[in-house]
Parts: structure tokens; C-alpha cells; sequence
């Protein structure tokens, strides 16, 4: 009598477990510093932060350290060769988090959402699977961001001409 011979289930994943990513040896002091800096820890109902959220409490200076500790996945980018045009990114992304982290109390409340270590890491790892592809991603988001500067800032300007224009 030949042996019974069972079907083949497919592994039922837990969703406690952990599911560790695999990750590239040369990025993986990027990955380990990007987890500390924004998505180490969990609260209650799922929510992630890192130390960058706890740095930018400290008045005057927490931000700065936060955003110098941030310059260093771009120093790697810069290692890793990575295209100019993903560097601009990255820091404009530091700068964002720097610039709206200086906000007291909601500026931290920005820096823990906002993430940009791990949205620099994300942007690292994906120039070095798909560098055509990400590139031009990279100039539409840059060349959207400087429209919106521009915008914030020439807006402003016309409002007061054009009220200083009337007032006259």
C-alpha cells in the first residue's frame, strides 16, 4: 500500500510575525539608521516613530542634530554613486523635515509623519534597482517642488503689490 501522500498548503503568515526584508549589504547601515531615526518604535493602533521625533523635542538644536544625523544617508547616496538629480531630492526631503521640524511642538508632530530617513532610504535602494525609472520621478518631484516654492513666495509678493496698488 503505497504512503498517503498530503497536499500542499501554502504557509499561513501571522500578521504579528515579523517579516524581516531582505536588504543590500551596502545599504543596510542606511536601513538600520532610517529604522532608529523614524519608525522604531510602535504606539497603540499601529503608528511608528523614531528617535527623530524624540531629538526634535530638544529646543534650539534637536533639529539641527536630527538633520545633520539625516545627511548622513545622502553622504552614502553620494558613495553609492547615485544620480545628482535623487541627491537634490533627498535633500530637499532633509530640508523639509529640518525647516518644518523647527516649528515648535507641531513642526515634531511633522517630523514623526513626515519621515524623510526613511523616504530617502526608499529613494536610495529604488535608484539602485530601477535608476532610468526613478531618475525621471526624481525631476518631476523637483521640478513640482520648486513650482510650489516659487508659487509661495511670488504669490505673496503680487498680493502686496496689487494691495499696496489700491490702497494708493
Amino acid at each position: 500500500m503505497p504512503p498517503e501522500i498530503t497536499p500542499y498548503r501554502p504557509p499561513v503568515y501571522r500578521p504579528d510575525a515579523l517579516n524581516p526584508e531582505v536588504v543590500d549589504p551596502r545599504l543596510a547601515d542606511v536601513e538600520g539608521l532610517a529604522r532608529w531615526l523614524d519608525y522604531a518604535f510602535t504606539l497603540p493602533g499601529g503608528f511608528r516613530f523614531g528617535f527623530a521625533g524624540i531629538i526634535g523635542l530638544i529646543p534650539g538644536i534637536g533639529d539641527i542634530v536630527d538633520g545633520l544625523i539625516s545627511l548622513y544617508i545622502v553622504y552614502r547616496a553620494i558613495q553609492l554613486r547615485i544620480a545628482r538629480v535623487a541627491i537634490a531630492r533627498m535633500l530637499v526631503n532633509v530640508g523639509i523635515e529640518a525647516l518644518a521640524g523647527s516649528v515648535p511642538f507641531i513642526g515634531t508632530l511633522f517630523d514623526i509623519a513626515f519621515k524623510a530617513n526613511l523616504r530617502n532610504y526608499k529613494l536610495l535602494k529604488s535608484h539602485l534597482a530601477q535608476p532610468e525609472l526613478q531618475k525621471s520621478r526624481d525631476w518631476i518631484f523637483l521640478i513640482l517642488t520648486m513650482a510650489l516654492v516659487v508659487a509661495s513666495i511670488a504669490l505673496p509678493l503680487i498680493l502686496l503689490v496689487e494691495l499696496a496698488r489700491r490702497m494708493q
